[in-house]
C-alpha cells in the first residue's frame, strides 16, 4: 500500500513539475513577445517618411495617383537587417533633411542627390528611402545621386550629409554628432562589450546586457533625443559633381 502511495506522490510531483516548466516557458515566451511589442512601439514613435516614386507607375507595379510610399524605422531595420543608434539617427536625420527640403511637398524618388562624409549607417538608410542606386555595382553608384566626400567630416564622430533637390538646387546640410550620444563611461562600457562579442569571449549575460544598452539608447535618440545630435540647416556653398 505505502509502494502504491509512493508512486502516485511521485507521479503527482512530476506532473506538477512539468506544469511548472511549462508555466515558465510560456511566461518567457510572453515576456519576449511583450519586450518585442514594446520595442516595435518605440520605432513606431520615430513617425514615417513619405516619398513619391514615379518609377512605381512607369512599369505597372502602382496606378497613378498611388505611387506613395510611407517609410518607417522598422521598414528600414528590415532593409539594413538591425536598428541601432546609427540606423535610428540615420532614419530621423533624413526625415528632417528631407523636410526641410521639401516643406509641404512630398520628396520624390530620383530627383534628389546626397552626398556624404563616409560610408555608414546614415547612407544606408539614405539610399533605402531614396532610392539612390539600385544594386551594387559600379556602373550604377556612379549614377550621380549618391556621392562620398570625405572632406566633409572636420572631426571623429561627425557624419555630414548634403541633401540636394535636382529640379531646383535647394540644399540642406545634415550634421550628427556623435559625442552627444551618451556619456564616455557608457561609450567605454560599450566598446569593451562590443569587443568581447566581435571576439567571441562574451557570455550570454553580456550579450543581452550589449543588446539592451543598444536599444535604451535607440530608445532615448527617439524618444528624448540629445540637444545638438542632429542639426539640419540650408547650404548653398557645396557644389556637388557632374
Amino acid at each position: 500500500m505505502k509502494r502504491i502511495i509512493s508512486v502516485f506522490v511521485m507521479a503527482a510531483v512530476l506532473t506538477l513539475s512539468n506544469a511548472y516548466a511549462q508555466t515558465n516557458k510560456n511566461n518567457g515566451a510572453e515576456q519576449k513577445a511583450l519586450d518585442q511589442d514594446k520595442t516595435i512601439s518605440v520605432y513606431q514613435k520615430a513617425g514615417i517618411i513619405k516619398v513619391r516614386d514615379p518609377k512605381a507607375v512607369l512599369v505597372g507595379y502602382r496606378q497613378p495617383g498611388n505611387d506613395i510610399f510611407e517609410i518607417s524605422l522598422d521598414d528600414v531595420g528590415k532593409y539594413t537587417g538591425h536598428v541601432c543608434p546609427g540606423v535610428t539617427s540615420g532614419f530621423l536625420l533624413t526625415k528632417q533633411a528631407l523636410k526641410l527640403l521639401y516643406n509641404n511637398e512630398t520628396p520624390i524618388r530620383g530627383n534628389i542627390s546626397v552626398v556624404a562624409s563616409g560610408y555608414s549607417d546614415f547612407v544606408d538608410v539614405a539610399n533605402y528611402v531614396l532610392r539612390l542606386k539600385t544594386n551594387g555595382d559600379e556602373e550604377s553608384f556612379a549614377s550621380r545621386l549618391l556621392f562620398i566626400d570625405t572632406t566633409l567630416a572636420t572631426q571623429p564622430g561627425i557624419v555630414v550629409l548634403i541633401f540636394k533637390r535636382n529640379d531646383n538646387g535647394k540644399m540642406v546640410k545634415a550634421t550628427f554628432d556623435k559625442s552627444k550620444l551618451m556619456s564616455k563611461d557608457k561609450k567605454k562600457e560599450m566598446q569593451e562589450l562590443k569587443k568581447k562579442i566581435m571576439d567571441g569571449t562574451a557570455n550570454d549575460i553580456e550579450r543581452s546586457k550589449f543588446a539592451e544598452n543598444v536599444q535604451n539608447i535607440v530608445t532615448k535618440i527617439i524618444t528624448d533625443t540629445p540637444e545638438g545630435l542632429i542639426t539640419v540647416v540650408e547650404c548653398t556653398d557645396y557644389v556637388f559633381k557632374k
